[in-house]
């Protein structure tokens, strides 16, 4: 049986994100769908490519979850036509308990930093597994995958706090399921997903630096050898010249 096709990461972002804020922004206008409708579908295109992904791929990835979750949830929030307050804690509860999530997956058996740090696409794990010799290694090894969660809730607590106003500065003043507060709803959208995303994607990117680093410290291995996957480890794993 051939193995699924992975997720598309570019539709994800567009059917979870992009799609969902365009109609909250263009088709809230009373002689378009109206606020309530606009919110009802904004919701239901990521409920509904989630729902895809989960059959078509066995599952869902990073930003399915992320952005299923965060448009479901502006949504849920602006049908009830909670005030500005309340988007706001939204807004910091998302990457709050991103953030979170990642030092707490530690005390399962694979924690959330493996799916970034050790893709296939960037690591070669075979060979980073034979480096990892002795029990002292092991361990060294687990504490700089837990170091590596922290750096990243650290990046999470910086978006939760621009997070919260901008929420507040978007939608503070209007009436809570107006039109202006729903177009409002569809540029936090869009904006708060930039706003966790830059400091998310700047903080992956130096926690990867900061790790290959150690990594190749740790066991030895050649820069090639740790980020190439398939190819033959030439130090300290084989004794192939």
């Amino acid at each position: 049986m051939p193995a699924p096709k992975p997720p598309n990461a570019l539709a994800d972002l567009l059917l979870t994100v992009v799609l969902p804020s365009v109609v909250l922004e263009w088709l809230s206008e009373p002689q378009r769908l109206g606020p309530f409708w606009a919110l009802v579908v904004a919701s239901l295109l990521p409920l509904g490519f989630g729902i895809y992904c989960h059959y078509a791929h066995n599952g869902l990835n990073f930003l399915s979850v992320f952005g299923l979750a965060a448009v479901v949830i502006t949504g849920g929030l602006g049908l009830l036509k909670l005030d500005a307050f309340w988007f706001a804690i939204k807004e910091v509860s998302v990457p709050v308990i991103l953030g979170l999530a990642f030092p707490a997956s530690h005390r399962f058996a694979r924690p959330l930093i493996e799916s970034i740090l050790l893709t296939p696409h960037v690591v070669n794990r075979a060979a980073l597994q034979r480096a990892l010799v002795t029990p002292e290694q092991q361990r060294t090894f687990a504490a700089l995958l837990l170091r590596a969660s922290w750096g990243m809730g650290a990046g999470m607590l910086v978006s939760a706090v621009a997070n919260f106003f901008l929420a507040l500065h978007l939608l503070g003043g209007k009436e809570p399921g107006g039109e202006a507060f729903v177009k409002g709803i569809g540029t936090l959208n869009w904006a708060g997903f930039i706003i966790i995303g830059v400091p998310m994607f700047a903080m992956m990117f130096v926690v990867l630096v900061w790790f290959l680093r150690a990594v190749q410290k740790l066991t030895g291995l050649e820069r090639d050898d740790l980020m190439n996957p398939g190819k033959t480890v030439r130090r300290q794993v084989t004794n192939e010249p």
